[in-house]
Protein backbone atom coordinates (compact mmCIF):
# COMPACT_ATOMS: atom_id res chain seq x y z
CA UNK A 1 0.00 0.00 0.00
CA UNK A 2 1.75 2.93 -1.30
CA UNK A 3 -0.68 5.61 1.11
CA UNK A 4 1.61 5.26 4.17
CA UNK A 5 1.58 8.67 5.16
CA UNK A 6 -2.43 9.52 5.77
CA UNK A 7 -1.66 13.15 3.46
CA UNK A 8 -2.89 13.95 0.81
CA UNK A 9 -1.33 17.48 -0.98
CA UNK A 10 -4.20 19.24 0.80
CA UNK A 11 -2.65 21.21 4.22
CA UNK A 12 -4.72 22.99 6.24
CA UNK A 13 -3.11 25.97 8.97
CA UNK A 14 -4.86 27.63 11.87
CA UNK A 15 -5.52 31.53 10.53
CA UNK A 16 -6.72 33.45 13.90
CA UNK A 17 -8.98 30.56 15.08
CA UNK A 18 -10.12 29.41 11.54
CA UNK A 19 -9.11 26.56 9.96
CA UNK A 20 -8.02 27.34 6.12
CA UNK A 21 -7.33 24.71 3.51
CA UNK A 22 -4.40 25.07 0.86
CA UNK A 23 -3.66 22.42 -2.32
CA UNK A 24 -0.57 22.32 -3.70
CA UNK A 25 -1.00 21.06 -6.14
CA UNK A 26 -4.45 20.85 -8.54
CA UNK A 27 -7.23 18.39 -6.67
CA UNK A 28 -4.49 17.99 -4.08
CA UNK A 29 -7.22 16.69 -1.65
CA UNK A 30 -7.64 13.70 -3.76
CA UNK A 31 -3.85 12.87 -4.19
CA UNK A 32 -2.41 11.05 -1.46
CA UNK A 33 0.82 11.81 -0.03
CA UNK A 34 2.78 8.36 -0.80
CA UNK A 35 6.55 7.03 -1.02
CA UNK A 36 6.69 7.70 -4.76
CA UNK A 37 5.73 11.53 -4.09
CA UNK A 38 7.25 12.66 -1.20
CA UNK A 39 9.74 14.64 -2.47
CA UNK A 40 7.08 16.86 -4.61
CA UNK A 41 5.25 17.41 -1.17
CA UNK A 42 8.13 18.60 0.85
CA UNK A 43 9.15 20.68 -2.23
CA UNK A 44 5.54 22.23 -2.81
CA UNK A 45 5.01 22.46 0.74
CA UNK A 46 8.30 24.52 1.14
CA UNK A 47 7.42 26.87 -1.55
CA UNK A 48 4.24 27.55 -0.51
CA UNK A 49 5.80 27.92 3.57
CA UNK A 50 8.70 30.45 2.24
CA UNK A 51 7.23 32.54 -0.27
CA UNK A 52 3.11 31.81 -1.75
CA UNK A 53 2.16 32.05 2.50
CA UNK A 54 3.62 35.00 2.96
CA UNK A 55 3.21 37.33 0.02
CA UNK A 56 0.64 39.15 1.77
CA UNK A 57 2.08 40.60 4.71
CA UNK A 58 5.30 40.76 2.64
CA UNK A 59 3.48 43.22 0.02
CA UNK A 60 2.15 44.98 2.45
CA UNK A 61 5.38 45.47 4.26
CA UNK A 62 6.86 46.60 0.82
CA UNK A 63 4.09 49.18 0.17
CA UNK A 64 5.00 51.07 3.38
CA UNK A 65 8.67 50.78 3.19
CA UNK A 66 8.58 51.95 -0.07
CA UNK A 67 6.19 55.01 1.02
CA UNK A 68 9.44 56.11 2.86
CA UNK A 69 12.03 55.71 0.49
CA UNK A 70 11.48 55.32 -3.08
CA UNK A 71 13.61 53.56 -4.96
CA UNK A 72 16.06 56.23 -5.72
CA UNK A 73 17.13 56.23 -2.09
CA UNK A 74 17.21 52.74 -2.10
CA UNK A 75 20.16 53.28 -3.69
CA UNK A 76 22.07 54.64 -1.53
CA UNK A 77 22.30 51.97 0.72
CA UNK A 78 24.49 48.63 1.31
CA UNK A 79 22.22 45.51 1.57
CA UNK A 80 24.12 45.50 5.39
CA UNK A 81 23.05 48.90 5.77
CA UNK A 82 19.89 48.71 5.14
CA UNK A 83 19.27 45.54 7.46
CA UNK A 84 20.64 47.35 10.25
CA UNK A 85 18.24 50.54 9.14
CA UNK A 86 15.00 48.10 9.25
CA UNK A 87 16.15 45.74 11.84
CA UNK A 88 18.95 47.55 14.05
CA UNK A 89 22.39 46.50 15.00
CA UNK A 90 23.67 43.58 16.66
CA UNK A 91 26.82 45.25 18.66
CA UNK A 92 27.67 44.54 22.37
CA UNK A 93 25.08 45.88 24.45
CA UNK A 94 25.95 48.53 26.83
CA UNK A 95 23.45 48.92 29.60
CA UNK A 96 24.40 51.92 30.71
CA UNK A 97 22.71 53.54 27.23
CA UNK A 98 20.00 51.42 28.28
CA UNK A 99 19.81 53.51 31.87
CA UNK A 100 20.53 56.30 30.69
CA UNK A 101 17.36 56.67 28.98
CA UNK A 102 15.37 54.84 30.92
CA UNK A 103 11.80 56.38 32.77
CA UNK A 104 10.86 54.97 36.23
CA UNK A 105 6.79 55.03 37.69
CA UNK A 106 4.67 53.48 40.36
CA UNK A 107 6.92 54.83 42.87
CA UNK A 108 10.02 53.77 41.89
CA UNK A 109 12.50 56.22 41.08
CA UNK A 110 16.90 56.29 39.96
CA UNK A 111 17.41 55.94 43.84
CA UNK A 112 15.46 52.88 44.54
CA UNK A 113 16.75 50.15 46.19
CA UNK A 114 14.82 47.79 43.75
CA UNK A 115 16.51 49.75 40.84
CA UNK A 116 19.45 50.02 42.18
CA UNK A 117 19.95 46.60 42.30
CA UNK A 118 18.17 45.63 38.56
CA UNK A 119 20.84 47.95 37.11
CA UNK A 120 23.56 46.08 38.85
CA UNK A 121 22.21 43.08 37.90
CA UNK A 122 21.91 43.80 34.76
CA UNK A 123 25.52 45.05 33.75
CA UNK A 124 26.96 41.83 35.45
CA UNK A 125 25.22 39.72 32.71
CA UNK A 126 27.31 37.82 30.30
CA UNK A 127 26.48 39.57 26.76
CA UNK A 128 24.07 36.48 25.75
CA UNK A 129 21.92 36.96 28.65
CA UNK A 130 21.83 40.96 28.26
CA UNK A 131 20.58 39.94 24.51
CA UNK A 132 17.84 37.76 26.46
CA UNK A 133 16.77 40.41 28.90
CA UNK A 134 16.35 42.87 25.64
CA UNK A 135 14.15 40.03 23.94
CA UNK A 136 12.63 39.21 27.36
CA UNK A 137 11.70 43.62 27.54
CA UNK A 138 11.36 44.47 24.18
CA UNK A 139 10.37 41.30 22.06
CA UNK A 140 14.05 42.09 20.01
CA UNK A 141 17.75 41.44 20.95
CA UNK A 142 18.91 44.29 17.78
CA UNK A 143 19.87 47.78 19.12
CA UNK A 144 17.57 50.47 18.02
CA UNK A 145 19.38 52.82 15.17
CA UNK A 146 19.52 55.54 17.06
CA UNK A 147 20.96 53.71 20.03
CA UNK A 148 19.97 51.78 23.51
CA UNK A 149 18.41 55.21 24.91
CA UNK A 150 15.91 55.43 22.60
CA UNK A 151 14.13 52.33 23.49
CA UNK A 152 13.10 54.32 26.76
CA UNK A 153 12.49 51.64 29.20
CA UNK A 154 9.95 52.07 31.90
CA UNK A 155 10.81 50.15 35.09
CA UNK A 156 6.96 50.40 37.02
CA UNK A 157 6.79 49.02 40.42
CA UNK A 158 3.91 46.10 40.69
CA UNK A 159 3.13 46.02 44.31
CA UNK A 160 5.15 45.54 47.19
CA UNK A 161 7.10 42.26 47.93
CA UNK A 162 5.60 38.86 46.37
CA UNK A 163 6.29 35.27 44.95
CA UNK A 164 5.41 37.22 41.21
CA UNK A 165 7.95 37.05 38.46
CA UNK A 166 8.68 40.08 36.60
CA UNK A 167 6.51 40.67 33.55
CA UNK A 168 6.95 42.59 30.60
CA UNK A 169 4.81 44.81 28.06
CA UNK A 170 7.02 44.50 24.99
CA UNK A 171 5.27 46.74 22.85
CA UNK A 172 5.80 49.64 25.24
CA UNK A 173 9.07 48.49 26.66
CA UNK A 174 7.76 48.30 30.12
CA UNK A 175 9.09 46.10 32.70
CA UNK A 176 6.81 45.56 35.98
CA UNK A 177 8.60 44.46 38.78
CA UNK A 178 7.70 43.65 42.64
CA UNK A 179 9.46 45.85 45.11
CA UNK A 180 11.39 42.52 46.26
CA UNK A 181 13.40 43.06 49.57
CA UNK A 182 16.58 42.21 48.34
CA UNK A 183 19.42 42.18 45.62
CA UNK A 184 19.26 38.40 45.29
CA UNK A 185 15.66 37.73 45.55
CA UNK A 186 15.16 39.91 42.38
CA UNK A 187 18.07 38.25 40.75
CA UNK A 188 16.68 35.32 41.13
CA UNK A 189 13.07 36.03 39.97
CA UNK A 190 14.31 38.78 36.96
CA UNK A 191 16.76 35.45 35.53
CA UNK A 192 13.83 32.94 35.64
CA UNK A 193 11.62 35.25 33.63
CA UNK A 194 14.31 36.26 31.32
CA UNK A 195 14.89 32.74 30.85
CA UNK A 196 10.90 31.74 30.24
CA UNK A 197 10.12 34.92 28.37
CA UNK A 198 7.06 33.30 26.33
CA UNK A 199 5.66 32.77 30.29
CA UNK A 200 5.96 36.47 31.09
CA UNK A 201 5.63 38.66 28.15
CA UNK A 202 2.28 40.72 27.68
CA UNK A 203 3.19 41.48 24.32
Amino acid sequence: DEEVFGMTFRIQRDSYGETKYHDLKKDGENIPVTAHNKQEFVELYSRYLLNEQVQGPFQAFRRGFMLLMDSYLLKLFRPDELELLICGSREDIDMNELRKGAVYAGGFDASSPVVLWFWKILNDLSSNMKKQFLIFATGSDRIPIQGLASLRLVLQRNGPDSDRLPTASTCYHVLLLPEYPSMEKLKERLLYSINNPEGFGLA
